[in-house]
C-alpha cells in the first residue's frame, strides 16, 4: 500500500502604495497604527495608509506591489462575517489558520517541528502553527483533538497568540448567531447543544460553557466530539482571531463561562468589517475603489514576506481572454481562470514555446471541483437480471473498456487542460493511489487474463481495436456467443441495445466524443448504443433517482475524503441517508463495511488501505468509468513575477498563496 508520506486595469501599478520603503524593518521610526474599524459595511471610508521607512531586514525588499486579480467583493472584511470567496481571500491574507494540510489534503500532525511529504514524485516540507493529536475513545464513542500551539506566534502588532485567542475564536464560530462560512459550529462537540439551549435532553436549559472545548494550558486546547468523522479536521481549521482586537478581553474568563463577547450575539465582533487583523503574512491597510491594500507583516512566524506590498483587485465581469489581456498590460500580476482549450492556445502561442510557461505567461494547472465519469446502472446493465453476478460484471467491464479506450484522445482534442483519471475521485486526494505508487493501475486496462492492454506507442485506431478484442473476451465470459469478432448470440434476459444520456453541458466537455466513438465500437461488435444527446440535467437527474437510466455521462464533486458513503453505500433501513446518490445501484456488503470502517479509521494508513479496497470493489463492479478531472489555471506575469519563488505543484488543498511570503517581484 502507498504510505502516508505519499499521500492538502493598468491603473493598479500607477495607483500603488506610495511609500519610501517597505514594511519588514527591524527598526522603524514610526510605530504602526491599527486599522480603524468602519461601522458601515457599504462605506468606502478607509484607514490612512501608515508611513513606513526601509531599514534593517526589510531594506532589500521590493517596493513593487504584487497585484492579484479577484472576484467582486461584498466588503465583509471580517473573519466572523466573510462569506463570499473574494472576501475570504481578502481576510485570509491577514489570518493564521490553526491546522496545516499537505498537497493531498492530509493533515500535518507535527507541523511545529515540520514534516516532509511526497507529492508528484517530489518532496515538500510543511510547517505550521500547531500540532494535533487525535484520540479515539471507542467505549464512549468520542474523539478528542488535542491542539498544541507554537509558543513564538504573535499577531502583527507583536502581541502573543495563545490558546485564549483560539478558544475565543471557537466560541464565536460555534455561537448560535454566527452566519459565516466556517463549519466549526456544525461539529457534534460535546455540550454544544446544551450550551446553545437546543439539547433534546435539556430543552431550553443552556450551560455556561461547552464541555467539549477544554483549555489544558496556555498553548494547548482539547476539542471532543461525538463519534468520528475525518471531515472534522477541515472544520477545526479555523482562523485564530485576536481576542484583544475583536473581543472584549475583560469579559474573557473560561472558568466563569465568559468568552469575550455576549453569548448569542456576535455583532460586537462583526462591526469591525473593513479592518481584518491577525497573525497572517500581510497586514490590511485599506480598501478603496475595488482594491484592498496590504503591507508585509514583519512578525509573521514563517518570515517577513519577500514582497512588501500586495493588492487584491476586482476584475468582476471580465472574460478569461480579457483577464489575459489585462495581465499583459500590467493591470495585475496573477489571475485565476478556467483551463479551456481557447485559453491554453492563447497562452502557449504568446509564450512562443508551445508551453504554459514562457516569455509572457507562467501558467499553473490545479485540480478543480469536479470529475467526469460514465455511469452504468447495475440493475439495468446486467446479464439475466442479476446485477451482482460475475457474468454481469464481465459484461459491464466489456462496456467500460469500450468507453475508456478513447479517454486520453478526448482530453487531447477537447479538454487540453483536463487530467485523465483512473479512480473515481480527485486524482490528488490522499485516498487515491498516485502514478508513482506500486498498486496504481490505469482504469480498465487489463484483459480477462489480467494482461495490460495498451502501451504509449499505440495510435488511436490501435487502441480502439485492442479494446474491441479485450471487450469480446469479457463478453464471452459473460455468456455471449462470438464468431469472427462479432456477437452471434446473447444470454437469456439480456439486452442487446443500450441508451446513454448525455446532458447538454457534457457535450461541450468532450464526453460526447467518447460516446460517439463507443457507439462505433458497440456496432462493430454487434451491439447497439443509442445516444440521447442534449438532455437536460433535470431530466437526467429524474432518471437517475428513479433508476431508469441505463448509462449516462455524469459529473461528481471532488473532496479530500471522497464521497463514498453517498455514492456507493447500499440503502440501509437503519440509515435512510446511506447511498442517497447510489445511482449505480451497487449492493455490496463488503463495500459497505469498507466504507463504514474507513469513516471510523483514525490512522491515515488504515484509511488508505480501506479506500484502496473500496476502489477495487467499485472498479470490479464496473459501474463507473472515471474519465477526467476538471482543472483550473492560475496565470502569472512572467515579466513581473519571479516564477522560481512560486509554490510548485499547487493543488486545491495547497494553493500558491499559502507560500506567498516567498514570492518575489522582478
Amino acid at each position: 500500500m502507498h504510505h502516508l508520506w505519499k499521500k492538502g486595469l493598468a491603473l493598479a501599478l500607477i495607483f500603488c502604495v506610495s511609500v519610501s520603503g517597505v514594511g519588514c524593518s527591524g527598526n522603524k521610526k514610526d510605530k504602526k497604527k491599527e486599522p480603524a474599524a468602519t461601522e458601515d459595511v457599504s462605506s468606502e471610508k478607509v484607514t490612512e495608509l501608515p508611513k513606513v521607512e526601509a531599514g534593517g531586514k526589510g531594506k532589500d525588499k521590493s517596493d513593487v506591489p504584487l497585484v492579484v486579480a479577484c472576484d467582486a467583493f461584498e466588503k465583509q472584511f471580517n473573519p466572523f462575517s466573510d462569506k463570499n470567496k473574494a472576501d475570504q481571500k481578502a481576510v485570509n491574507l491577514t489570518q493564521l489558520h490553526l491546522l496545516t494540510f499537505d498537497r493531498e489534503g492530509a493533515v500535518v500532525k507535527h507541523a511545529i517541528q515540520g514534516e516532509k511529504r511526497r507529492f508528484n514524485g517530489e518532496t515538500f516540507y510543511y510547517e505550521g502553527p500547531a500540532n494535533i493529536k487525535i484520540r479515539r475513545d471507542h467505549d464512549e464513542d468520542t474523539t478528542s483533538y488535542i491542539i498544541t500551539l507554537r509558543k513564538d506566534l504573535t499577531f502583527s502588532d507583536g502581541s502573543p497568540v495563545t490558546v485564549d485567542d483560539v478558544i475565543f475564536s471557537m466560541y464565536a464560530f460555534a455561537d448560535s448567531s454566527y452566519q459565516g462560512a466556517e463549519t466549526f459550529g456544525q461539529l457534534p462537540i460535546i455540550g454544544l447543544e446544551k450550551y446553545r439551549g437546543t439539547s433534546e435532553k435539556d430543552k431550553g436549559k443552556s450551560a455556561l460553557d461547552i464541555n467539549g472545548i477544554e483549555k489544558m494550558t496556555d498553548y494547548k486546547v482539547k476539542v471532543t466530539v461525538r463519534g468520528y468523522d475525518r471531515d472534522a479536521l477541515t472544520a477545526l481549521n479555523i482562523p485564530v482571531c485576536s481576542l484583544q482586537f475583536y473581543g472584549n478581553k475583560k469579559e474573557f474568563n473560561v472558568l466563569a463561562g465568559s468568552f469575550g463577547f455576549k453569548k448569542g450575539d456576535i455583532f460586537s465582533l462583526v462591526k469591525k468589517k473593513n479592518a481584518p487583523f491577525g497573525a497572517g503574512p500581510y497586514q490590511y491597510i485599506k480598501y478603496e475603489k475595488g482594491i484592498v491594500y496590504y503591507e508585509a507583516n514583519e512578525k509573521y512566524y514563517r518570515g517577513c514576506p519577500e514582497t512588501a506590498f500586495v493588492q487584491l483587485k476586482e476584475v468582476a465581469g471580465s472574460s478569461d481572454v480579457q483577464k489575459l489581456e489585462a495581465l499583459t498590460n500590467g493591470d495585475f500580476d496573477v489571475v485565476d481562470m478556467s483551463a479551456s482549450n481557447s485559453i491554453i492556445d492563447i497562452i502557449t502561442e504568446e509564450n512562443s514555446s508551445g508551453k504554459l510557461t514562457g516569455r509572457v505567461y507562467g501558467g499553473k494547472l490545479w485540480d478543480g471541483d469536479y470529475y467526469h465519469y460514465i455511469g452504468m446502472n447495475a440493475e439495468k446493465v446486467c446479464v439475466d437480471g442479476k446485477a451482482d453476478s460475475t457474468r454481469s460484471k464481465n459484461m459491464r467491464k466489456a462496456f467500460a473498456v469500450l468507453f475508456s479506450c478513447n479517454r486520453s484522445n478526448m482530453v487531447e482534442l477537447s479538454q487540453k487542460g483536463a487530467a485523465v483519471i483512473d479512480y473515481p475521485a480527485s486524482q490528488i486526494s490522499w485516498s487515491v493511489p498516485q502514478a508513482e505508487d506500486e498498486e496504481y493501475e490505469q482504469a480498465y486496462n487489463k484483459d480477462v487474463d489480467g494482461n495490460v492492454v495498451y502501451n504509449s506507442n499505440m495510435s488511436v485506431e490501435e487502441r480502439a481495436q485492442a479494446a474491441c478484442k479485450v471487450a469480446l473476451g469479457y463478453l464471452k465470459k459473460a455468456g455471449f456467443k462470438v464468431k469472427k469478432g462479432v456477437i452471434t448470440e446473447i444470454p437469456e434476459n439480456t439486452r442487446k441495445k443500450y441508451i446513454i444520456y448525455i446532458p447538454s453541458d457534457a457535450q461541450q466537455q468532450g464526453m460526447l466524443t467518447i460516446a460517439r466513438n463507443a457507439r462505433k465500437l458497440f456496432k462493430q461488435l454487434g451491439l447497439k448504443l443509442e445516444l440521447k444527446e442534449g438532455c437536460s440535467q433535470k431530466k437526467l437527474e429524474k432518471h437517475l433517482q428513479q433508476g431508469t437510466a441505463q448509462i449516462w455521462c455524469g459529473k461528481a464533486e471532488t473532496s479530500v475524503n471522497g464521497d463514498m458513503y453517498a455514492m456507493y453505500h447500499s440503502r440501509l433501513q437503519k440509515d435512510k441517508t446511506a447511498g442517497s446518490r447510489n445511482y449505480f445501484r451497487i449492493q455490496d456488503s463488503d463495500l459497505d463495511d469498507y466504507i463504514e470502517d474507513s469513516m471510523k479509521a483514525v490512522k491515515l494508513k488504515k484509511s488508505i488501505s480501506l479506500y484502496a479496497q473500496s476502489y477495487d470493489k467499485i472498479l470490479d463492479w464496473a459501474v463507473e468509468v472515471p474519465v477526467y478531472q476538471e482543472r483550473n489555471l492560475t496565470v502569472f506575469s512572467t515579466a513581473r513575477v519571479n516564477l522560481e519563488t512560486i509554490a510548485q505543484d499547487i493543488s486545491p488543498y495547497y494553493d500558491w498563496m499559502q507560500d506567498i511570503q516567498l514570492v518575489e517581484m522582478k
